[in-house]
């Protein structure tokens, strides 16, 4: 099937169109409004076909939306909901995040819940047109400073194996105990890995790790297995210190 026909069935714009059908699903009235002004003053051509606040919105058009702006603040299941219903309903349309002022987004699981970009509230104005237009071609985008989520810091074989048992479960002096290493090493092992996926807790180094299918997550999900199957044998007590400890039981 060449192209244009592609085109035709799905009711997708070729890049070099610029007309959409827009839908905006948001917690925010004044969105639809400023994202037409945006994209039309981008030189694209918008017909707003629906508004609303839920994932219900997308159920009932006239038109098929070929571009989704959603935005939801610290609302990620209503997000998810809207995102898989725009993938179900729509496929093939642009869709765009727009993620609130002071909220964050997991990146890897919002493309893979179908975002084609992600774009901060704040650069709204410079960066909508170019997103859409950007996504038009066939190219996700997102702001600078999250794609550590896609291609993070690379980590050491200790440090990726002592992070497995962490995002285990682990507490340090587990870790310290199945690896025969102090405890202040496993803190300063964890410490590092945590600068250089610039985190600071358990709990966001696993959303992280878990939300991005990449070499970060196979490496230390192998490095656990690993350690679990071929955890070192304890050293063989000696025999004098065998006899003082059951003289000292007795």
């Amino acid at each position: 099937m060449n192209r244009g026909k592609a085109t035709e069935l799905w009711s997708v714009p070729e890049p070099q169109s610029g007309s959409y059908t827009l839908a905006v699903i948001a917690d925010d009235d004044e969105l639809a409004a400023r994202a037409v002004e945006l994209l039309e003053r981008e030189g694209l051509q918008i017909r707003l076909e629906v508004v609303g606040s839920g994932a219900g919105a997308l159920a009932v058009f006239e038109r098929r939306p070929t571009l989704v702006i959603v935005r939801f603040e610290h609302d990620r299941r209503t997000l998810d909901r809207v995102l898989r219903s725009a993938q179900r309903r729509m496929p093939g349309a642009i869709v765009i995040v727009v993620i609130p002022a002071g909220d964050s987004a997991d990146l890897g699981l919002s493309l893979t819940s179908g975002a084609d970009a992600l774009v901060r509230e704040e650069d709204l104005d410079t960066v909508l047109g170019p997103a859409v237009r950007a996504a038009a071609g066939g190219q996700a985008s997102a702001p600078a400073s999250m794609l550590r989520l896609m291609q993070p810091p690379a980590l050491s074989h200790r440090e990726r194996q002592i992070l497995g048992l962490a995002l285990a479960g682990l507490s340090n002096a587990q870790i310290a105990e199945r690896l025969y290493l102090a405890p202040s090493t496993v803190k300063t092992h964890i410490s590092a890995a945590y600068r250089r996926l610039g985190v600071h807790s358990r709990r966001e180094a696993t959303r992280l790790v878990f939300a991005t299918d990449d070499a970060l997550r196979r490496t230390v999900l192998a490095t656990l297995r690993l350690s679990e199957e071929y955890a070192p044998s304890p050293p063989a007590a000696q025999p004098g210190r065998t006899r003082d400890a059951r003289r000292n039981r007795a």
